[in-house]
Order: structure tokens, then sequence, then C-alpha cells
């Protein structure tokens, strides 16, 4: 009987590799808030309610879907990367600010603004990631690289996040968490605009 041998190839791109790093570090950050949200927002907002987290999540989610969609044709039609490389720092940016404005927020209304320059954001970064990450995916490695993404970028990293981000508010309280979660932004930020393995072009 002959022996099977099966060669696995498990390498990954340099770019592709930077990409998931910072959607790794990103959704580190975002994932932070996921054990305390509504608690922070009903026992800290004046006036907020159960209904107020529902209108502020979906306020977040409306405004992305309204963005992000156009903005991705708008990216199709332009060749090159140069636009993407903006386009995604652009996205990481308000999630620097969007937990700072969080530790001064005192009424929904401020939350609802928050909300939206969040889902600006979302939609800039996902609508630029989603189109670089298409160009320099590995062919004949789609779906290894795109379960990476799911798994490691998405997936590990918010489950990391959710932990990280539940034991520094039972430890040190909303302010710092918040905090946490802008150096977090900071460094997705700082990763995509200094890594020479994305190309402007």
């Amino acid at each position: 009987m002959k022996n099977v041998h099966i060669k696995v190839n498990i390498s990954v791109n340099r770019a592709i590799q930077v990409l998931l790093l910072l959607l790794f570090v990103a959704n580190i950050a975002d994932g932070l808030l996921a054990p305390f949200f509504a608690v922070f927002v009903v026992g800290t907002i004046s006036g907020a309610t159960i209904k107020t987290v529902g209108f502020t999540l979906a306020i977040v989610a409306i405004t992305k879907s309204i963005i992000q969609i156009p903005l991705a044709r708008r990216i199709d039609k332009q060749a090159g990367e140069k636009d993407d490389f903006y386009f995604l720092a652009a996205g990481t940016v308000p999630h620097v600010f969007y937990p700072i404005g969080l530790i001064f927020a005192t009424a929904p209304w401020h939350l609802y603004v928050l909300s939206m320059l969040s889902g600006t954001g979302i939609a800039f970064f996902m609508a630029a990631y989603y189109s670089m990450f298409s160009h320099h995916i590995d062919r004949g490695s789609e779906g290894f690289e795109w379960s990476l993404f799911s798994v490691w970028g998405l997936t590990v990293s918010t489950a990391i996040g959710g932990v990280v981000g539940g034991i520094l508010a039972d430890v040190v309280g909303f302010r710092w968490t918040f905090v946490t979660m802008a150096m977090f932004n900071l460094a997705a930020c700082g990763l995509r605009l200094a890594s020479p393995a994305l190309s402007t072009s």
C-alpha cells in the first residue's frame, strides 16, 4: 500500500498578515465595550434606559449601512489602493475619539451623536478593508485566509476583548477602560499608517 503524503501550505503573505493584525487589534478594542455597555448607559447617563441602549446600537448599524455600500462602490471604481489606504486610516480615527466621548457623555443624545461617529468609522474601515483584503489574498488559499479573517480577526479578538473589558471595568472602572479602548484604536491607526506591506499606489 502506497503512503499518501498531503502537503498543506499555510503560508500567508505579509500584506494579509498586517491586515489580520490590524483587524485583530481593532476588534479587541471594540470588544472591550461589550460586557458593560448597557450597564454603563443605564447607570451613568441621565435619563437613559434599556431602550436607549437599543437605539444607540441601531444608530451605529444604520449609519454604517447607509455609508458603507456607496463608499465601497466608489472604492471599486478607483484604480490602485491609495484611496483604500486613506479610507482605512480615516475609519480608525473616529474610534480613537469614540471612547473618549463616552467618558464625557451625560445625556442620551450624546450617545446618539457618538453612535453616528462610530457607524461612520466602521463603514469607512470595513469598505476599504474588504477591498484591500480581496486584492492581497493568496490565490488558491481564499477559503483559508477568509477563515483566518473570520476566526482570528473577528471571533478570537472579540472574545479576548470581552474578557479583558469585563475585567478592566470591574477592577479600574469604566473611565480607564474607555482610555484603554482609545489606546488600542490608536495602535490600530498607527499600525495602518506605519505598515510598508500595504501599497498606497
